[in-house]
């Protein structure tokens, strides 16, 4: 057996950099499900928008992990787990959100987005076309809500029809990949020994350093650095866990 029993993977950026890799990568995703492994889909897409694309290219899992850690859905799309930011944290975000200009805020739940009426909310999204902007809300709100919510900012708008954006999301404190990932190896009774994770944003970076996992060629430096490896595709790095 395989020292490698699962493996936690990204979506954007790493099971999908191209359409021209995914065939290759989900052939090496079968592969690995079939040899005993179990493959989990990691990713700050909601539940609706990681459906759609499981759907698309019909990629096998076993679980996946949406909103960056918020909540965890088993293969039959049933949810085993989540963990949402408190209402009264949400609250005192959208206030502060409210003070900056040229951003998008959207708010969601455990399926997708929706509309804000004081609820319980698994993550907030931010959207701008300012970098800078971006990089100063993510800061901000890890220094003001360091305790019970944290952000990460993305650059996603290079797969999509409209390339010019950044986003910055944010969770629970207690959420987040690499936590996430924790509670479900605790669920399954696997060992931290067992896992290698596979990833190319800076919302990653938490979950390779914990379990010494890869990244893509492509990845930022960052997140390069983070890694125990680094490989061209998610069917390269499985490739390579089948002689470990």
């Amino acid at each position: 057996m395989m020292k490698k029993q699962i493996v936690f993977s990204d979506y954007d950026g790493t099971i999908y950099i191209t359409e021209e890799n995914m065939s290759k990568n989900i052939k090496s995703i079968e592969e690995y499900r079939n040899l005993g492994g179990k493959f989990v889909i990691v990713t700050g897409r909601s539940k609706t928008s990681v459906s759609n694309v499981i759907k698309q290219y019909n990629i096998p899992y076993d679980y996946i992990i949406s909103n960056n850690g918020a909540v965890i859905f088993n293969s039959d799309m049933v949810k085993i787990y989540e963990k949402a930011i408190a209402t009264d944290i949400s609250s005192k975000i959208i206030d502060y959100l409210k003070t900056k200009e040229n951003i998008e805020i959207f708010f969601y739940d455990d399926e997708d987005k929706v509309e804000y009426h004081n609820q319980e909310l698994l993550k907030l999204r931010v959207r701008t076309s300012n970098y800078e902007l971006a990089q100063t809300i993510e800061d901000e709100i890890n220094s003001m809500f360091k305790d019970d919510a944290k952000a990460h900012s993305a650059f996603p708008g290079m797969y999509y029809d409209n390339h010019d954006f950044v986003i910055v999301d944010i969770v629970s404190k207690s959420a987040g990949k690499e936590n996430a990932i924790k509670k479900l190896l605790d669920i399954l009774n696997i060992e931290k020994e067992q896992v290698v994770t596979i990833g190319d944003g800076r919302n990653d970076i938490g979950m390779i350093k914990e379990y010494n996992g890869y990244s893509m060629e492509t990845a930022e430096e960052d997140v390069k650095k983070s890694a125990s490896n680094i490989f061209e595709s998610v069917a390269d790095a499985l490739e390579y866990l089948k002689d470990k």
